[in-house]
């Protein structure tokens, strides 16, 4: 009996170190403020002439399914929070290839701004991608929906 009063605290000493959690991946990529390398990760625009700040923006890569053609779909979804009223942006690039103009002519180019559940689609307006780097896209962009005048639009949003 006397043996387990040596044996459990030997025992100890070797096991409770090895309960160390182990350090994540160092080489990893995050979005920070603006360190010429991530995204900040926002959109802004002037929407009848009212300052519009996202909350939250993300950028997504749609890949055609079942089949290898290498097309690939830009969406990019950005979303603010104001006195318990959600407005959102969306972009749907077809076709996405880069930097480029990116004319909105639905059903192949869409803008869409919700405010609430009430859905809004552009009928006129340009996306222009300015930049795709290894860390993020960014851009600007201008449209109209209904009764609303989106202008001065920028994105930055982390590379999907």
């Amino acid at each position: 009996m006397k043996r387990l009063f040596f044996i459990i605290p030997i025992f100890l000493y070797v096991a409770l170190p090895a309960c160390k959690k182990a350090a994540g991946p160092a080489d990893g990529n995050s979005v920070q403020p603006n360190n010429n390398l991530d995204s900040t990760a926002a959109m802004n625009a002037t929407i009848n002439g009212r300052n519009w700040k996202a909350d939250s923006a993300f950028g997504y890569y749609i890949n055609y399914s079942g089949n290898d053609s290498g097309v690939i779909n830009l969406e990019i979804i950005a979303t603010q929070s104001n006195n318990d009223t959600l407005s959102t942006i969306i972009f749907n690039i077809t076709n996405y290839t880069g930097p480029n103009v990116y004319t909105i002519n639905p059903p192949v180019n869409t803008a869409t701004y919700y405010i609430g559940n009430n859905r809004f689609y552009a009928d006129s307006g340009v996306i222009t991608v300015t930049a795709d780097t290894a860390y993020a896209i960014t851009g600007t962009f201008h449209f109209t929906v209904d009764t609303f005048r989106i202008t001065n639009g920028t994105f930055n949003v982390a590379l999907p």
